[in-house]
């Protein structure tokens, strides 16, 4: 969750593991602040407050709060948060080793510059600023339609009405593209501090003709609130994606990380074996149903998109891992793979042992 990674972020701000973070800050960057002037009866650790979210804030949008060098029992419940983009006092609660908390803007706000402080008992302890921008009228997003679609292929759709007087969580997108209506809803870890922003990611149907498909956005009325049109072509020859540039299947030993020029891996009999496949320009369409077959495995492997650190400058590649079945005799067994709807066939070969596997990799051709 992306709170928890700001508190990560502001762990390494206060341990000074992150001297070269913008000292400015922004909208998802944490930054450590300035305290209010210590007196006498201050702790001996000064207090310091980060937030998150502080900068080009619309009205509405959640402001991350945590204050570190004030203890669990010196703070108790009487840390709060005060400042006029606030609808009032906002309660800091305690979590491992700092006091935090989410404070929602209140949508009146006007476009300028707030002071915030947090009070330990009444006394202020840290000072900072909330930059109010202005709010934005209620957009709906497609961003993949500036681009022509493939059948099959998945479209995030974004719905944000975080503007003053909307209201309701249910909203639906419906579309001749699409295989049902889709029910946009609110996710935390991508839309942390908007708390009325609403997203899905459906794919287009499969088997779609050319042509260009208007996408509907309904609220939770029935009524449409807005529409955007995408453009659907099926790839043809002389398109890079028509046939791709595939590689594989690779078969390895999914006790090893992957890499290619390993010798060769034989699973035993109701073992486990890893299987690589590599493609320079996938089917956009085609993405989330790529799958290795083979008499060998217990039944079809789901190849799955390797968005690892491993994958890092490496080709788009898609992995999964298959049992091989326990009642196999030795021998060599075909796992082919298919793609690019059925235009592309290629197929390696595992062999299955008696024995205990042996480490390696198996190239497909």
């Amino acid at each position: 969750m992306k709170r928890a990674m700001a508190t990560a972020v502001a762990g390494l701000l206060l341990c000074g593991c992150a001297g070269a973070a913008d000292a400015g800050g922004s909208a998802h960057t944490p930054r450590r602040t300035t305290s209010a002037a210590p007196s006498p009866a201050a702790p001996a650790v000064r207090p310091s407050l980060i937030l998150n979210g502080e900068t080009d804030a619309r009205p509405g949008e959640l402001v991350h709060l945590m204050l570190y060098g004030v203890g669990r029992a010196q703070g108790g419940d009487a840390v709060v948060a005060r400042s006029p983009a606030l609808a009032g006092p906002v309660r800091l609660s305690w979590e491992d080793d700092h006091f935090w908390a989410l404070a929602a803007l209140k949508m009146t706000n006007r476009p300028g510059r707030y002071p915030l402080t947090v009070e330990v008992r009444g006394r202020a302890v840290a000072k900072d600023a909330v930059q109010v921008v202005r709010s934005q009228r209620p957009s709906f997003t497609i961003p993949e339609a500036r681009d022509v679609l493939r059948p099959g292929q998945p479209v995030w759709l974004g719905f944000d009405d975080l503007y003053p007087g909307e209201r309701g969580t249910d909203f639906t997108v419906r579309s001749a593209a699409l295989s049902a209506p889709v029910r946009l809803v609110h996710d935390d870890a991508t839309d942390f501090y908007n708390p009325r922003a609403f997203s899905a990611r459906p794919a287009l149907r499969q088997g779609l003709a050319d042509g260009t498909y208007t996408v509907g956005l309904y609220g939770p009325d029935g009524r449409r609130i807005a529409t955007r049109h995408v453009k659907v072509r099926a790839a043809r020859p002389g398109d890079r994606d028509y046939l791709g540039k595939a590689s594989g299947p690779d078969l390895f030993d999914p006790g090893q990380s992957y890499w290619g020029d390993a010798p060769p891996f034989r699973p035993a009999a109701g073992g486990r074996v890893s299987v690589m496949w590599h493609d320079d320009y996938p089917d956009p369409g085609e993405e989330t149903r790529l799958t290795a077959v083979s008499p060998a495995f217990t039944g079809p492997l789901r190849l799955r998109h390797d968005d690892s650190k491993g994958a890092d400058g490496d080709s788009p590649r898609f992995s999964g891992t298959a049992t091989i079945r326990p009642d196999l005799k030795p021998g060599r067994y075909p796992v082919t793979v298919v793609a690019h709807h059925g235009r592309v066939k290629r197929t390696g070969y595992v062999t299955v042992t008696g024995r205990r596997a042996s480490a390696g990799t198996v190239r497909g051709r």
